[in-house]
């Protein structure tokens, strides 16, 4: 088989993931703030993260695709209130899709947390650099 025709695969990568989280674009004057840290791993498609947030209640924590600002497009929920007290840091692993995957590289991914009182209360866009 000719060189030329050998398929060369891209390196796998692994990412940190980061997220400071706060009021700017969402038109609020919260005080609360959260940070997300984690990693994903492009061989696994795995992204592992750890939040935590301070002065604020969560009604529901979310990431969702697409520019900061906008609504988005629900991703997945990391925590829903339902009366029981959740230790921080909250955790956990998503095994993302194709499209999942491509869309967080793009940068278009971005965390919500909405309260009672507003939706979302505060938000901060995923950033990704390569490990």
């Amino acid at each position: 088989m000719p060189v030329a025709d050998q398929k060369i695969k891209p390196p796998v990568r692994s990412y940190l993931v980061t997220a400071r989280i706060d009021k700017k674009g969402t038109n609020t004057n919260s005080e609360g703030t959260a940070v997300l840290k984690g990693a994903y791993d492009e061989g696994t498609k795995l992204l592992s993260y750890k939040l935590e947030y301070k002065d604020l209640v969560p009604e529901e924590i979310s990431l969702r695709n697409g520019t900061k600002g906008s609504k988005g497009t629900l991703t997945a929920v990391l925590y829903k209130n339902s009366g029981a007290t959740v230790p921080l840091p909250l955790s956990g692993t998503i095994t993302l899709s194709p499209l999942q995957e491509r869309n967080l590289l793009k940068g278009l991914w971005f965390v919500a947390i909405n309260t009672l009182a507003k939706s979302p209360e505060i938000s901060g866009v995923l950033t990704l650099k390569q490990n």
